[in-house]
């Protein structure tokens, strides 16, 4: 990754990444800390993998001779955290923050009658009551600034209304996330705050094992995944302008799902 020819796009911004130490977050956060943006990444929880970013990214910012701050975060999210998360550290930080790119939510793959009780918990509170209390902690900074990047995440073929036969109640709460997305882009855009969505295809994370990769890899139109790198590097194009405001932008390489679609 050359960081070159994205510094000090952000100087003097602050960044947050919620779910920024692994996957597609983690290379939002190598983005930033590159950008001259002062920046926290948020984890779930303090693993190595965790640790080894955190020295990677105090190693971008000494190769770019920058000095911005770089804070980590860890907190786990879980159902029961939800009853106090307007307390909690996460939103705290997001109460003073620039930019606000939300990576973390969980996938869900059933039918209907099989998803249960908690997936619905997880899915609704995760994939959309999540991003959006972010983003309602995050305006009121971003409005006394006139300034603000918001991105989050929606899913594959989630930009508009459909039916899906084995991630319902994922694509629902995707769905909903674009159309929040819409609404927030229109509403402060005279603030100077942009709110945009990625809708990721079939991504090459760590977290997605060799074999699986070369049977999801068969399925895409190029025979490969996306590149986690180049979802993160559409982002940073997506906060970076001010134009673009209330995109919902496909990066999955021309994927449709085949047989998941009604």
């Amino acid at each position: 990754m050359r960081y070159n020819k994205i510094m000090l796009r952000f100087k003097n911004k602050h960044a947050l990444i919620v779910g920024g130490s692994g996957g597609i977050g983690s290379y939002f956060s190598r983005l930033l800390c590159a950008s001259g943006a002062s920046v926290t990444v948020h984890g779930s929880c303090d693993s190595i993998k965790f640790k080894h970013l955190q020295q990677e990214l105090r190693e971008i910012l000494q190769t770019t001779g920058m000095t911005p701050s770089l804070d980590f975060l860890v907190q786990n999210i879980s159902l029961e955290d939800f009853k106090n998360l307007d307390k909690s550290p996460l939103i705290e930080r997001a109460r003073d923050t620039d930019i606000l790119i939300v990576c973390f939510g969980p996938f869900v793959q059933k039918s209907v009658e099989e998803t249960s009780f908690e997936d619905w918990q997880k899915l609704s509170l995760f994939d959309y009551a999540l991003p959006g209390f972010l983003t309602s902690a995050a305006l009121p900074f971003m409005k006394k600034k006139r300034w603000g990047r918001i991105l989050l995440f929606g899913g594959t073929r989630t930009y508009s209304m459909d039916g899906f036969y084995t991630n319902a109640a994922y694509a629902g709460a995707k769905t909903g996330v674009c159309s929040f997305v819409r609404s927030v882009a229109t509403t402060y855009a005279k603030y100077g705050i942009t709110c945009n969505a990625l809708l990721p295809g079939l991504v090459d994370t760590e977290y997605i094992e060799s074999e699986q990769k070369k049977k999801l890899s068969r399925k895409m139109p190029t025979g490969k995944l996306v590149s986690a790198e180049k979802i993160a590097e559409s982002g940073l194009f997506l906060i970076e302008h001010e134009e673009l405001n209330g995109v919902l932008l496909n990066v999955d390489g021309g994927w449709k799902p085949a047989g998941n679609v009604l």
